[in-house]
């Protein structure tokens, strides 16, 4: 498909005194790739000019504090000392020198702060935070004044620095939109009340920010369209936040508006999970597009380019902002501009990799492409010195990167594998209700493998590398149906729980192997999406009736879905389907149907039991490079940076 079917994304635009060559940007997103210092090191400029050199408009840097007291226990760009202005300066330069305009979010964390990082929350009045439940210090005038100086300096620093633009971030319960939302702000001064009074803030940042910045440097917000906070459904909401953006507008403090969507009260919402519909909130931009004079960017899980182009042809915004696509894919706009979009690699908001690893205090990466921030390690692939014959055994993602990988370097590539498609446990994921963009990435890998010459074999079992003619021989059979989970708990358990022995295996189930009906209880002890993924699949099942699951946890799914932000949807979505979910309860022994819980309690009977008890690994032969879970089970990351890593060194 030619560039031209897009064209609406390839007119410029003018951001003030910023003219883009295209409508497609990335945005801020916090990936931690930082020093710990808060300086931007080799890690994370090396991640901006790969977006880059990707071909986007504008590379945003993520939230970067504007004062001391808004430092959190991650890694972010300290903008309130001159020893960032280095760093940043060197970003600035590879950004540039790739093609590319290059900004960054001034930002305060507010009440979402916490004192354990010896620093008192600041909030315009002392409402608790949903993350922390700490009680915030109302701010003084004393306090307010400090902040808006911050902001003028850290501006500073950031137009030394050579940046193009920077943007106030004013979106969710962060400190500014704290004071724009009247259930957040309940000041009596010149600070609270009216619509003035509450824009008052932000009108004076600009303000300092824009006397700070050097002539022809842009300046925009970004702001959330709602905040969504559950038991408030009529509070912040489109019309307030539209008409704090006009007055801004209206004052010509601002070059652009970019808008997102939610909270930390939802913080599904901000950075939204897979089950969510594509361009969430192209709909409300549409009416800021509508209204407000400066330039509308909008973001939400925009991940093709027909969404895009849909966006910017029918004026719903002016740029579209794409921060998780240009992760999985950071060449996302280069491919578009070439004809070649069927070769993006395509992001699943899963939010393991780049949401999750940021939750879990690491850097920031990507399930599928393992390179994101990692890019000042792995420089581009290059040509294999010799060319050999490589043989990759299984077709689950580890084997799928590494014989793409390996062919990419111009080796010549066949893959085995046992049954009848593509996927492995992933493609087992996929099948599940709620899942299916998880199918996405398996016919990208399909897709390539076939484009770089990949010769596939299905229903084929290897037992040894002799059987192959190959110079070198990768294993990634993967995992099979095991009882690891339950051993977390009870390590004495060598054979399983008593009477469990002919029990289906959930991976069995979603594999079509096994079938069952009627009464279902499924016992969880390994916990994540396995277990979620079996219970949606059996309820969905014409042929069962009810389904109880019992999890060790306190509730099902986690640790997992915490940290893909997943936890309250997928709870919700449990309720709502009638799945009895029995939380911190342990089975103790199977007999006739019937169950019994550690804590004496006696479920069923049932027409049949389903374990959720973990995976093994399947046996490796000697004489192999073995990968992903046939090592030992793990995560889909784990499984696609192993294939990376091999293709890289065959």
């Amino acid at each position: 498909m030619s560039s031209a079917t897009y064209s609406h994304l390839f007119q410029p635009i003018e951001l003030g005194p910023m003219a883009l060559a295209n409508r497609v940007i990335v945005p801020g997103h916090s990936m931690l790739l930082e020093d710990p210092n808060g300086i931007v090191g080799e890690r994370y400029q090396a991640y901006l000019a790969e977006r880059a050199r990707g071909g986007a408009a504008l590379v945003t840097g993520g939230s970067a504090p504007v004062h001391a007291n808004s430092i959190q226990a991650y890694p972010h760009t300290w903008l309130w000392t001159d020893e960032v202005i280095d760093g940043l300066a060197r970003a600035a330069d590879a950004v540039h020198e790739a093609g590319a305009r290059f900004s960054i979010i001034l930002w305060h964390g507010g009440h979402n702060l916490t004192h354990l990082m010896g620093i008192v929350p600041r909030a315009p009045s002392p409402i608790p935070s949903p993350d922390t439940g700490e009680i915030p210090k109302a701010m003084t005038q004393a306090d307010i004044d400090e902040l808006i100086e911050a902001y003028a300096q850290a501006a500073r620093r950031c137009s030394a620095a050579g940046l193009d633009a920077v943007e106030i971030q004013t979106s969710s319960n962060y400190l500014l939109g704290s004071f724009l939302s009247p259930r957040l702000n309940r000041r009596t001064d010149d600070y609270g009340g009216s619509l003035e009074n509450r824009t008052r803030i932000v009108v004076q940042v600009l303000e300092a920010v824009r006397s700070q910045v050097r002539p022809g440097m842009a300046v925009g917000v970004r702001t959330s369209a709602e905040h969504l906070i559950p038991h408030d459904p009529e509070g912040y909401a489109v019309d307030d936040s539209l008409a704090a953006m006009q007055v801004l507008d209206d004052e010509g403090l601002v070059d652009w508006v970019s808008v997102m969507t939610g909270s930390h009260w939802c913080f599904e919402e901000m950075i939204s999970p897979m089950n969510y519909p594509r361009a969430q909130i192209a709909h409300q931009a549409a009416e800021f597009k509508a209204k407000l004079r400066v330039p509308v960017i909008v973001a939400g899980r925009i991940r093709t380019p027909e969404e895009a182009e849909h966006i910017v042809a029918r004026g719903q915004a002016d740029l579209v902002a794409m921060a998780r696509t240009f992760i999985a894919d950071p060449h996302w706009m280069r491919k578009v501009k070439a004809g070649a979009a069927a070769q993006i690699r395509p992001c699943m908001s899963c939010n393991q990799g780049c949401l999750g690893f940021a939750i879990l205090g690491r850097p920031g990466s990507c399930v599928i492409n393992p390179r994101a921030g990692r890019e000042y390690q792995l420089p581009a692939l290059q040509p294999a010195s010799t060319e050999r014959k490589v043989a990759v055994v299984g077709g689950g993602p580890a084997g799928l990167e590494a014989a793409r990988v390996a062919a990419a370097r111009g080796h010549q590539v066949t893959l085995y594998e046992q049954r009848d498609q593509l996927g492995g446990a992933l493609a087992l994921a996929a099948a599940a209700p709620y899942r299916a963009e998880m199918q996405r990435p398996l016919d990208w890998w399909a897709a390539e493998l076939e484009r770089l010459g990949v010769t596939i074999l299905f229903g084929r079992t290897i037992t040894a590398a002799a059987e192959l003619d190959a110079d070198s021989v990768v294993w990634a059979t993967g995992a099979r149906a095991g009882s690891s989970g339950i051993w977390r708990n009870r390590p004495q358990l060598i054979d399983g729980i008593p009477g469990t022995a002919d029990c289906a295996h959930g991976r069995d189930i979603l594999a079509g192997s096994r079938e069952v009906a009627g009464k279902v209880l499924v016992i969880d002890e390994e916990g994540g999406w396995p277990a979620v993924s079996l219970a949606e699949t059996l309820a969905a099942h014409p042929e069962v009736g009810t389904v109880t699951v019992t999890t060790d946890r306190i509730a099902l799914g986690l640790p997992t879905l915490t940290y893909s932000v997943e936890l309250s949807v997928v709870t919700r979505r449990l309720q709502a389907s009638g799945i009895e979910v029995i939380p911190g309860t342990l089975i103790t022994d199977v007999t006739h149907g019937l169950a019994i819980t550690n804590h004496g309690r006696e479920l069923g009977p049932f027409d049949a039991i389903v374990l959720s008890t973990g995976p093994e690994a399947n046996p490796v032969p000697d004489g192999v490079a073995a990968i992903g879970d046939c090592v030992t089970p793990r995560s889909i990351w784990a499984a696609v940076t192993e294939g990376m890593e091999m293709g890289r060194r065959l």
